[in-house]
């Protein structure tokens, strides 16, 4: 089944398009009997558009990973599955009020790494032996999820470090035709891709905020950062981005920054004003101050500097989560669970340490000022 369909010379197998909140049983029933025949599949979800494969099939996961570019071959993926009520077959869950915090999120957009059973295959394994998982909110991938009543390999459609898909004519063209079918959404998809958390024992620690981006009407934003004390972090951050907006944006960006244990009034520290002084930055005139909800009402974007601040911000700023964000990971939505994204404190260090963390500061930055620019130069 599926027709062949031209899209500027692309030739590709639709299998068909789908109205919001609609799950068609001939279509489900369709993209069933090719997943559970080993076939990698361009689907919507309630994020963005996704390749799909039956976790059964190693082989269909590493052609995801040639689709996408992905050179680590152990690289986990994220998984959906249809239902709470078992989702013990994975995971391991936690206890108590953590389990509700898990359980309350779902279906939605929300991906929890949590520790996989030992029947999981090892190829969706991340470090640790964890599995990410989530159950979809969008009825069309829900109504697949529970007509398979297994596990399906998740993860968007697009090329690593490429933005994902949420309209047709998104689609890179070469892509489309290395798949084996797409199911297109007659409407865009909301473009937010889902936040991924992973359970601790000493709480979730946020992996990857939602993204809500600054209305094209705004023509300016607000941006926040954060670290512990403000005195070397954050205020370095500031400092970074501020002199690199100022330069490509000028008048387009306010920056700010504070602390989640900060004291108010104190000096950076010694060794921070020092390094960013030795590349051209001021924050001589720096004083801490900690994040209230003020500050948050005031920013449009958050960039924390480590998961923990960022986690912190969520507990205690909930309807602010649009808006909060790793430092290291925006505007990503491509991550590693093998790799460390966060800044971590180098109060106490060497000046070396201290040059160190200016250098990952400075390397973020770069790679989120062409985001901004997007963001407050369209139309």
């Amino acid at each position: 089944r599926g027709r062949h369909s031209q899209q500027d010379g692309v030739r590709m197998v639709v299998i068909a398009e789908v109205a919001e909140g609609q799950a068609p049983p001939e279509v489900v029933r369709e993209v069933v009997r090719r997943l559970e025949r080993g076939e990698v599949l361009i689907l919507p979800t309630d994020t963005v558009y996704g390749l799909h494969a039956h976790t059964r099939f190693p082989s269909a996961i590493e052609r995801i990973k040639q689709i996408k570019g992905i050179e680590n071959p152990t690289h986990p993926f994220a998984t959906l599955y249809s239902t709470v009520l078992d989702v013990d077959r994975w995971v391991l869950m936690p206890e108590g009020r953590e389990r509700r915090r898990v359980l309350e999120s779902w279906p939605g957009p929300v991906t929890w790494v949590l520790p996989a059973k030992p029947t999981v295959s090892r190829e969706l394994l991340g470090k640790d032996r964890t599995l990410g998982i989530r159950i979809p909110g969008h009825p069309f991938t829900r109504a697949i999820c529970t007509a398979m009543d297994d596990l399906i390999v998740s993860t968007s459609a697009n090329r690593h470090g490429d933005p994902p898909a949420t309209r047709r004519e998104d689609f890179n063209e070469e892509l489309l035709e290395e798949v084996d079918g797409v199911v297109f959404a007659k409407e865009p998809l909301s473009g937010t891709p889902s936040e991924v958390k992973r359970w601790t024992p000493t709480g979730p620690v946020v992996l990857r905020s939602r993204t809500r981006e600054v209305a094209p009407e705004t023509q300016h934003m607000n941006i926040l950062m954060i670290c512990s004390g403000n005195l070397c972090r954050s205020p370095m951050a500031e400092a970074v981005l501020k002199e690199m907006t100022e330069r490509e944006l000028p008048g387009r960006v306010s920056i700010r920054s504070a602390g989640t244990i900060a004291l108010e009034g104190q000096r950076a520290s010694l060794p921070a004003a020092e390094v960013t002084r030795e590349r051209g930055y001021d924050i001589a005139g720096h004083r801490s101050r900690p994040v209230t909800s003020e500050l948050m009402d005031w920013a449009d974007l958050v960039l924390a500097m480590t998961s923990d601040h960022l986690s912190d911000l969520h507990d205690y700023f909930p309807h602010h989560s649009h808006k909060l964000h790793l430092i290291g990971l925006y505007p990503k939505s491509e991550l590693s669970e093998d790799e460390d994204y966060d800044v971590h404190d180098p109060y106490g260090l060497s000046l070396e340490d201290y040059r160190r963390t200016l250098d990952e500061i400075e390397e973020y930055a770069r790679c989120i000022l062409p985001h901004l620019k997007t963001l407050l130069e369209r139309e």
